[in-house]
């Protein structure tokens, strides 16, 4: 059973890399939402300005996170694989 499962080459590399760049774009983004979001309610108070921003990138970093499992158990489902079956 353990020989029919088979880890395809450099998955764990590429899944940290995607991690981290989906970690460093969800942060990214939460606060470019948050900044605009404040810009357009006018907000211009530096300590509720970093307040908002600390929520928004908390916000967004399970988003992120998430984005990349799905796409990566996507790519090991064995019901996508274009192989024929038995």
């Amino acid at each position: 059973m353990a020989s029919d499962r088979r880890i395809r080459p450099g998955s764990r590399l590429l899944l940290g890399v995607a991690l981290f760049s989906g970690i460093l774009a969800s942060m990214c983004g939460g606060a470019l939402l948050a900044d605009f979001a404040l810009d357009l309610l006018g907000v211009a108070s530096p300590p509720v300005r970093l307040v908002v921003k600390v929520i928004a990138i908390a916000a967004a970093l399970p988003a992120g996170f998430y984005l990349v499992e799905r796409a990566f158990l996507a790519r090991s489902s064995p019901t996508s694989r274009k192989t024929p079956g038995p």
